[in-house]
């Protein structure tokens, strides 16, 4: 089979590897589609905080999101799964430890996050295994390309249900990006008066054609006027000013991720607002939550798809996520051709 091999920074070929085999309780898998994230863009530019701290190392196959077909199941597997399209969260945890007794998966020490922390290869592979107990099914009425980004938008689902939002709250959510419009469509959709904060005006186009409210930076009313904050860009402006924007009581997800300390971070304004300050990683447990949203059209991801480009064009893919011409946030590659993907070509 065919695997994108990362072997130093801007440095990707398409190499031949030997097909994995399914063990217990596994599924084989063949990769439709791959997204790519800032997360993957770090790691081809080499500004990777993995990198930087040890956590990863060339060379290795890099991919976190996808979505595939199952084409053979493993021995004490739900034989049912076989030809359905899946896609799955990809934490490998050891399932003894307190934290993975109680549940708190996340949590565990131990754990390895596939193509992005630890030895574990990525996605981006045209067949990979994945324990069935990882993956979630992809209903008919989900196109591929909306099954390809339920990995990162559901964690998402996990910042609105930390904050839980309700109906009568102001929520302010700081970046249109992927996550971003994610997490307003889904406040937008429980009832909550919601807007989008985000300096580029492509951006806060789409987040209008969304039929969200946007706006290019908080005015002065804005200050501690919301009961609820998402800060999804991860950029240092972001994460300051999703304190300045919190109300009092009022509570922060940051579900962003700074590669780097931010200076500036107004602690005791967090303080004296008696805010609370949820950080928001992975949306395991949100996956099917999400998947109602999308089917029931509350959600679209589709919409956030800008462009899928082809196995052999990888390096333009990267080119693409890197050079800020984007109208839409997200980057696709299509791995397997035979895998129909909706969206733009």
């Amino acid at each position: 089979m065919k695997a994108i091999q990362l072997t130093a920074p801007r440095t990707l070929s398409v190499t031949e590897t030997a097909a994995p085999k399914p063990g217990p309780g596994e599924v084989l898998v063949r990769v439709g589609l791959l997204g790519l994230c800032g997360t993957d863009l770090g790691f081809f530019d080499g500004s990777s905080n993995y990198l930087r701290d040890g956590l990863k190392s060339y060379p290795f196959v890099l991919g976190h999101e996808w979505i595939g077909t199952v084409v053979r199941t493993g021995p004490a597997t739900d034989p049912e799964l076989l030809g359905r399209r899946v896609s799955g969260h990809n934490f490998r945890v050891c399932g003894r430890c307190a934290h993975c007794r109680a549940g708190r998966i996340r949590s565990c020490p131990d754990r390895s996050e596939v193509g992005v922390l630890g030895p574990r290869p990525g996605v981006g592979a045209q067949l990979i295994t994945a324990p069935a107990d990882t993956l979630t099914r992809i209903p008919d009425a989900l196109s591929d390309a909306a099954g390809a980004l339920l990995e990162p938008t559901a964690a998402a689902v996990h910042a609105v249900d930390r904050l839980a939002v309700s109906a009568s709250d102001r929520v302010a959510v700081i970046g249109a990006g992927t996550l971003g419009l994610a997490a307003a469509q889904i406040t937008r959709a429980i009832g909550a008066q919601t807007v989008v904060l985000d300096p580029q005006p492509t951006a806060r186009a789409l987040a209008a054609e969304l039929g969200l409210r946007a706006r290019a930076q908080p005015a002065a009313s804005d200050e501690e006027a919301y009961d609820a904050v998402i800060e999804a860009s991860g950029s240092t402006a972001g994460v300051r000013s999703a304190v300045r924007l919190v109300a009092g009581g009022g509570r922060i997800a940051q579900l962003g991720t700074p590669h780097h300390t931010v200076d500036g971070f107004d602690a005791a304004a967090l303080v004296i607002q008696d805010a609370t300050l949820h950080g928001v990683l992975s949306g395991i447990g949100y996956w099917d939550r999400l998947v109602g949203l999308v089917e029931s059209g509350a959600v679209n991801l589709d919409a956030l798809v800008d462009r899928i480009f082809p196995l052999d064009q990888l390096d333009a893919a990267f080119a693409h996520l890197a050079d800020g011409s984007r109208s839409r946030p997200k980057v696709l590659v299509r791995i397997d051709p035979a895998l129909a993907a909706a969206g733009p070509a």
